[in-house]
């Protein structure tokens, strides 16, 4: 971003204090202005009494030298010059005089005259200042010398492209002719540079001026009518090493018909013409000629002002502009000068003031001083006037020798002054540094102090973007200081109100940078929807909701789940279900139970069981109110008993289906056998450890297969032994411990039955012998009457069941012999017992 400023060697801008020879005004009626540090004040000595031409010079230092309606001439202290009258100027010639000073020769000036509608011409005086104490006089052998004749009312003074000297031009009358006449250190050439145009037109009355970089002459061409005026706009491009006009565009304006006064602004590229007819036409216009393009300079025309009837437009030391009221006395309209205060910036921003100063009640009719424009135009520019940015100024360094810098901040330390012709500087903060500049030329020295700005840089956020509910409205604010903004729209507020779906962009165009933002609103409704109604059903059926969602909403389920771009869930089981949906407008809920059915379970029953003992199962089915539950005996009772090997199934049904469930239960048949408690014997005796299962296998940790085994005498030992029967296997110990001092006396009997009935009733169905001795090895043998063997056993808890191969033996006598051993009986002890037994059935 770059931004330039103009400042002024000799004549300041806005907030300028320097000197200049442009510090006093004289013109109109006895009226007068001082451009002090503070603005123009009103000053009552003047001695014009003039309706428009005028001028004025002052020295370096801003103190009055003298001034002139063209035709006489008062010194600083308001007294007419010995020599200072009958110049041959005229007080209603729109320009009759300018004032310029002679090249090296500080005492000696140039009044340059022009008549009013006649054929006197242009002439000069040479006023010479070391002349009456100082006061100054017209030098008799340099007064009223011709130039040439038939100029129109006007005349301007340029800076000669060498610095060595000035041009003073005029329009000649009725023609297409710029005359040129050049000053230098030996004084005014005579013999005019002559420049045509090519646009001819029957006109003198109106302004002349000259651009401060002196390249351009702006010519306000009117004819003078006395019923309605007429004329045109003449800008010329002007060469300042050859005083010849090189270029030309000339127009008319609508609002302008009868152009009078001219001005240039003080950087040069925009032009005021005024309409000085005191008819209904009263305007001041403005163009931007920075193209010197007649189409972009026509289209360009902006209407400044058109309440007052205007008359000189002149560039005042503090770089503004001023006009005076033409045609005003008796209202008191013309005791006031007009004022543009930005006369650099284009359209409004020019700041028209009307009424700006108040002349003490002097009048100003329709002449204002015109000066040379260089003294406009010793310029420097301020380059990179934004924080962050490092300032350049970059000055006219044309007749200048020597330059001093002061940047007005003193927190820079030593950086705060310079040398250099063409300096910079960097200030740390925003806000207004007084700078001033001391430049020497040959023998003259001038001060100046501008005032500049260092801007903010420009921010901009729209925010992200949103989402509103409808009704309402989001006001977007892009307002920053020192910026022009334009919208999508292209509406130029610094703010834009939303209301509704909007993609809306921005520039804003700032002093120190361009900026652009987007923001994206979208507008919404609150969120409808429908979960349906409360639903039932079976097992493995799955329901899916969908709320059909009309808006954009965030929306989560009770279970976690949010709503993805299908808005729907799946259920696959029972419970109550809610769906929050929320947004800008608010929060929405609905809530729908679902209920499902299950298919009765499968698995009713536990899986098939082996039965070691010989206790009974107990089934329990499920217990579930929705199930209806039948055993296979068409029961249905919680609890099914099962007592032998058998196959019972369960069945369940509902209305979503039916499951039946089997289980086979094998009782296998208890293995009984328990070798006793652990035991301590006499060392010199064994034991009997036996088995009662006899029809179970046995595998004793010490190989034995038998069901009963005698343990070794004096041996100690921990004895196992595993049972098998059918599908069932049991595993008994039985700790021995042999010792000297378990060793007991021997007593214990024998004892049996006469009689045993073997019928099945449960009593006395088996013969067998009891003793109250700790036997651990047996053998009985069983005979009958005719002495034959039917039954043997070594197991003392057998017995005999009365069955001979299977068949029942006869009623009858049989006999027995028995051989045992007890454990408390060493080795070589036995007994030994026979006896005689009745069977009866």
């Amino acid at each position: 971003m770059r931004r330039i400023l103009l400042g002024l060697l000799l004549l300041l801008g806005q907030q300028s204090v320097a000197q200049s020879p442009a510090d006093w005004w004289y013109f109109g009626q006895g009226a007068g202005v001082h451009f002090e540090a503070t603005g123009p004040v009103a000053d009552t000595n003047g001695q014009t009494y003039t309706f428009e031409g005028c001028t004025s010079i002052s020295d370096n230092d801003g103190n009055l030298l003298f001034y002139t309606d063209g035709s006489t001439v008062w010194n600083s202290i308001h007294q007419i010059m010995p020599n200072g009258t009958g110049l041959l100027g005229n007080a209603s010639s729109s320009q009759s005089a300018i004032i310029v000073p002679r090249p090296g020769v500080p005492s000696n000036y140039y009044i340059f005259t022009v008549p009013v509608s006649g054929t006197i011409g242009m002439r000069y005086s040479l006023v010479d200042l070391d002349l009456e104490g100082g006061l100054g006089d017209v030098d008799t052998t340099e007064k009223n010398i011709l130039l040439t004749l038939n100029t129109g009312e006007n005349v301007c003074a340029l800076a000669h492209g060498s610095g060595n000297g000035y041009w003073v031009a005029s329009h000649i009358r009725y023609s297409d002719t710029i005359k040129a006449f050049e000053i230098t250190g030996a004084g005014v050439n005579t013999t005019p540079v002559i420049s045509t145009t090519g646009d001819s037109i029957e006109a003198f009355v109106g302004c002349i001026k000259a651009s401060p970089n002196s390249k351009y002459i702006g010519l306000a061409k009117q004819t003078f009518g006395f019923t309605f005026p007429s004329g045109r706009i003449s800008l010329m491009k002007f060469n300042n090493n050859t005083g010849q006009v090189v270029d030309h565009i000339m127009w008319s304006s609508p609002f302008v018909t009868g152009p009078y006064g001219v001005e240039f602004s003080p950087n040069s590229d925009v032009m005021y013409i005024s309409d000085g007819w005191g008819g209904q036409l009263r305007a001041l216009v403005q163009y931007d000629i920075s193209s010197f393009d007649s189409i972009p300079i026509v289209t360009s025309e902006y209407l400044v002002a058109d309440t007052v009837s205007f008359g000189q437009v002149q560039l005042g030391p503090d770089e503004r502009i001023y006009l005076t009221t033409a045609f005003g006395q008796g209202t008191g309209l013309d005791s006031f000068l007009h004022r543009v205060n930005e006369p650099n910036v284009l359209g409004v921003g020019c700041n028209w003031e009307p009424f700006a100063v108040y002349l003490e009640g002097r009048r100003a009719t329709m002449g204002l001083p015109p000066f040379l424009s260089s003294i406009f135009n010793v310029t420097f520019e301020v380059e990179n006037v934004c924080l962050f940015d490092t300032v350049h100024f970059i000055p006219d360094t044309a007749e200048v020798d020597s330059m001093w810098w002061n940047f007005g901040d003193p927190g820079s330390g030593g950086l705060n002054t310079s040398t250099a012709f063409f300096p910079s500087h960097y200030y740390t903060d925003t806000g207004s540094y007084t700078v001033q500049l001391i430049a020497q030329s040959d023998t003259v020295f001038d001060t100046l102090q501008l005032t500049i700005y260092i801007y903010p840089r420009q921010t901009l956020d729209l925010g992200p973007d949103t989402t509103l509910c409808f009704g309402d409205t989001l006001l977007l604010d892009a307002y920053d200081l020192y910026s022009t903004y334009l919208w999508s729209d292209s509406s130029t507020a610094d703010s834009f109100a939303i209301y509704r779906d909007s993609l809306v962009y921005v520039t804003l165009f700032g002093v120190c940078d361009t900026l652009s933002d987007t923001i994206r609103v979208d507008f919404d409704t609150l969120a409808t929807f429908d979960l349906g109604p409360d639903t039932t059903f079976c097992e493995p059926n799955t329901i899916v909701l969908n709320p059909g969602l009309n808006v954009g909403a965030l929306a989560y389920w009770n279970t976690g789940d949010t709503i993805d771009s299908t808005d729907l869930l799946l259920v696959t089981q029972s419970g109550q279900y809610i769906l929050v949906a929320e947004n800008v407008c608010g929060n929405v809920s609905d809530t729908v139970e679902v209920f499902i059915t299950p298919l009765p379970d499968s698995a009713l029953l536990p899986s098939d069981t082996l039965n070691c003992f010989d206790n009974s199962i107990f089934l329990a089915r499920p217990i579930n109110d929705t199930v209806t539950y039948i055993w296979s005996d068409s029961s249905s009772e919680e609890i099914f008993k099962i007592d032998t090997t058998m196959t019972i199934w369960l069945a369940a049904f509902n209305e979503c289906g039916i499951n039946v469930d089997t289980f086979t239960a094998i009782f296998n048949g208890e293995i009984k056998t328990e070798l006793g408690e652990d035991t301590v014997i006499c060392d010199e005796d064994s034991i009997q450890l036996f088995g009662t299962d006899s029809l179970g296998t046995y595998l004793w940790n010490t190989g034995d297969t038998t069901d009963t085994i005698v343990t070794p005498v004096g041996e100690s030992k921990n004895y196992i032994v595993t049972i098998t029967l059918r599908d069932c296997q049991s595993v008994e110990s039985r700790e021995v411990v042999s010792t000297d001092t378990a060793c007991p006396e021997i007593d214990c009997t024998l004892r049996y039955g006469n009689v045993f009935t073997p019928n099945g009733d449960g009593w006395n169905d088996r013969f067998r012998i009891d003793s109250d001795c700790d036997i651990f090895k047996f053998s009985m043998s069983i005979f009958n009457r005719w002495g034959q063997l039917v039954h043997e056993s070594s197991n003392v808890a057998y017995g005999w069941d009365g069955y001979i191969n299977g068949e029942p033996a006869a009623v009858g006598t049989y006999f027995f012999t028995v051989q045992y051993k007890d454990y408390v009986v060493v080795n070589s002890d036995r007994f030994y017992t026979r006896g005689s037994f009745s069977l009866i059935r």
